[in-house]
Formats: structure tokens, C-alpha cells, sequence
């Protein structure tokens, strides 16, 4: 087990996992880039739990981004169907919120 693995699985113990299952964070407001640049990737269910995953890591002092994709990969892998299912109804509403006319 490589030292991002074992400080990820460290990390996964000290989150609150109310806080990620179901979806605390879900503002679609979040994932819209700055103006003038289009998204990196595609909203998706993994990327949302991410950035929850990531708010409550920062609860708890971690910061490292290598570490938290790694708990949030832990977390997800580890995760009920029901409990993905939240995340994939964020990424249709996600979604019907960006199709909304100005």
C-alpha cells in the first residue's frame, strides 16, 4: 500500500459520512467555470461526491487533493447503489438547471 493509500484510508475514518451520503453539498452554481473558459470535464456523480467529500475533508484539516480523490474513490467504491443514486439525480438536476433559459 503505497503513502497516499494509507493517508487516504486515515482520512476516510475521520469524515463524517452524513456529510457525503446522502449529498450535503449540492449547489449547481458550483460547477459553472469562470467566464471565459468552458468546464474541464462533464459534471458527473463521482465529481459531486468528490466535492463533497473534499468540503469535509476540509473540516478536518486535509487539503491535499491526492489524497482526498483517493478517500473519495475509497468512499465511493465502498458506497450503497441507493446511496449513488442521490448523486446521479444531482447530475440530472445539474443538469435541467443549466438547460433553464436565462
Amino acid at each position: 500500500m503505497d503513502e497516499i493509500e494509507t493517508l487516504a484510508k486515515s482520512l476516510v475514518l475521520r469524515l463524517n459520512r452524513k456529510n457525503i451520503f446522502p449529498p450535503l453539498f449540492n449547489e449547481p452554481e458550483s460547477f459553472v467555470p469562470p467566464m471565459g473558459s468552458k468546464p474541464k470535464k462533464p459534471v458527473n456523480s463521482f465529481i459531486i461526491c468528490r466535492q463533497n467529500v473534499c468540503k469535509e475533508a476540509k473540516t478536518k484539516g486535509a487539503h491535499n487533493m491526492r489524497i482526498i480523490s483517493k478517500a473519495t474513490s475509497i468512499l465511493w467504491r465502498s458506497a450503497t447503489s441507493v446511496s449513488k443514486m442521490l448523486y446521479f439525480k444531482d447530475v440530472i438536476n445539474f443538469k435541467n438547471y443549466f438547460a433553464l433559459p436565462n
